[in-house]
């Protein structure tokens, strides 16, 4: 039986691991993966047993491009020097994870074209 992606992604990426080894012992790599790797891998392997319908990935928003992704990287690096200067913890802890993230989105759009 398929597996909720909602019940997926409230599991922790170790839960995951475990349920991928357990479940589906052709997916390989998984000891590899952190958490939305694996809920796309379980994902994909229930789809090609059948277990699942074929459906297109979800986003929770639009998709951004390379510039609106560089864009709003610029437009975080005030912020983040601004609570460098205030010494805001938190707050530059936020924003090196937003830029990190962002980063990462870019890497993979640039691998991906």
């Amino acid at each position: 039986m398929a597996t909720d992606h909602a019940e997926l992604e409230k599991l922790t990426a170790p839960k995951l691991r475990e349920l991928a080894l357990e479940k589906y012992p052709g997916l390989t790599g998984v000891s590899g993966m952190n958490k939305e790797e694996l809920v796309e891998a379980i994902l994909a392997e229930e789809v090609r047993l059948g277990l699942r319908p074929k459906e297109a990935p979800r986003q929770a928003t639009a998709p951004m491009g390379v510039s609106q992704l560089k864009a709003a990287i610029r437009r975080l690096k005030p912020t983040r020097d601004s609570a460098l200067g205030a010494k805001d913890r938190a707050g530059l802890a936020a924003a090196r994870v937003q830029i990190k993230r962002m980063k990462r989105r870019l890497r993979k759009l640039r691998e991906a074209s």
